[in-house]
């Protein structure tokens, strides 16, 4: 998990708003007690950086690092 306070790679950031954006208008996303975020939600709390924003950050860019890794096919076999 993101440490408090600590900024979230600029890098990381555009990539997961562009892949937020192509979402549907509609999607919505459940982030545990956080409560549940539109797709405009989402990409405002990513371009805020809060906790919310960084943990979507996280969550995508793991996601996209097992993908390219091959790692998301061991995971889904188990």
């Amino acid at each position: 998990m993101m440490k408090k306070g600590k900024k979230i790679n600029i890098n990381e950031k555009e990539i997961v708003m562009a892949q937020v954006r192509t979402y549907d208008s509609d999607f919505e996303l459940s982030i545990g007690s956080f409560g549940t975020f539109s797709k405009k939600e989402l990409l405002e709390n990513i371009e805020k950086e809060s906790e919310v924003g960084k943990q979507i950050v996280e969550i995508q860019m793991n996601y996209l690092r097992d993908l390219v890794s091959g790692d998301i096919y061991k995971i889904l076999e188990d």
